[in-house]
């Protein structure tokens, strides 16, 4: 149960509305997650900018983001963060034996050069201990500016994923068909 209730589709607030148009823009309602940021407008109109910077208009391929956040969903035991983004991983080209095989990435010959060093440096970023090591690795695989985006994307998920869990937000009915999966 939400902890605090997500406000109606129809905002009464200009920063809300503006938040909220991008949804209908993309031909859907406003996720609980913004519905229950919108109690408090500026923080919602800020989130959404990065969220929205991240998704579109990182360089890193869509599917890598959709890998690294997929992970640290599992990592954060969010099943709100994992249903949403399975359902994107799937429309970004993020092959389902990889979904799959993610829990054991280090052991599984799914993964690129650049996809396991992302999802080591997710890993430390999630025990909050990311080593020079692996961080150069990301570096080496990825360059400095894929690798800014990526730690970047990373903390931001983790963040995201301790908001869901505080706000008590429930997977809506929609996204549903994705939980119990690895």
């Amino acid at each position: 149960m939400p902890r605090l209730p997500l406000l109606g589709l129809e905002a009464e607030d200009p920063i809300t509305a503006e938040v909220f148009e991008t949804f209908a823009r993309e031909g859907r309602d406003p996720i609980a997650l913004y519905r229950v940021l919108a109690h408090s407008p500026p923080m919602l109109r800020a989130y959404a900018g990065l969220a929205r910077g991240l998704r579109y208009e990182a360089q890193t391929p869509r599917a890598l983001r959709e890998l690294l956040i997929l992970r640290t969903a599992q990592l954060a035991d969010s099943e709100y963060e994992w249903a949403h983004h399975r359902a994107m991983a799937a429309a970004n080209g993020v092959p389902a034996e990889q979904i799959a095989a993610l829990a054991q990435w280090r052991t599984s010959d799914c993964f690129d050069e650049l996809e396991r060093a992302t999802l080591r440096c997710v890993e430390e970023i999630h025990e909050v201990a990311l080593s020079d090591e692996a961080f150069a690795e990301l570096e080496r695989a990825a360059g400095a500016s894929a690798t800014v985006e990526l730690v970047l994307l990373c903390a931001f998920y983790e963040a995201v994923a301790r908001m869901i869990q505080a706000f008590g937000l429930e997977v809506e009915p929609e996204y549903q068909q994705f939980l119990g999966e690895p």
